[in-house]
């Protein structure tokens, strides 16, 4: 039997989903180089660790496969979004710089 959405195991993996987007903006805040090798390797480590959790959550049926799928996908859609924010905002200096 899969537990629904609004379980506290849903819930905290959307919350641990929202820090690492908030760890990221700060980051890319902080560094503003969306091409720094530190920034890439942040990344990768965070949702490497997202995506071990979520597996775990499925494992144990907090989650369906479904569900760890759509909070997967919607945390890389989020970060893609604002790297490619931070890509955009830095051109733009550039170009203005010149």
């Amino acid at each position: 039997m899969m537990i629904k959405q609004g379980t506290i195991g849903y819930v905290t993996l959307k919350s641990d989903a929202a820090k690492i987007e908030a760890l990221l903006t700060k980051q890319f805040d902080a560094l503003c180089l969306s091409q720094c090798p530190i920034i890439e390797e942040i990344i990768d480590t965070q949702l490497f660790g997202f995506t071990k959790e979520v597996d775990f959550a499925k494992r144990i049926r907090l989650i369906s496969d479904q569900e760890g799928s759509k909070l997967v996908n919607e945390l890389e859609t989020r970060i893609n979004q604002l790297y490619l924010e931070i890509y955009q905002t830095q051109a733009q200096n550039e170009v203005h710089r010149n």
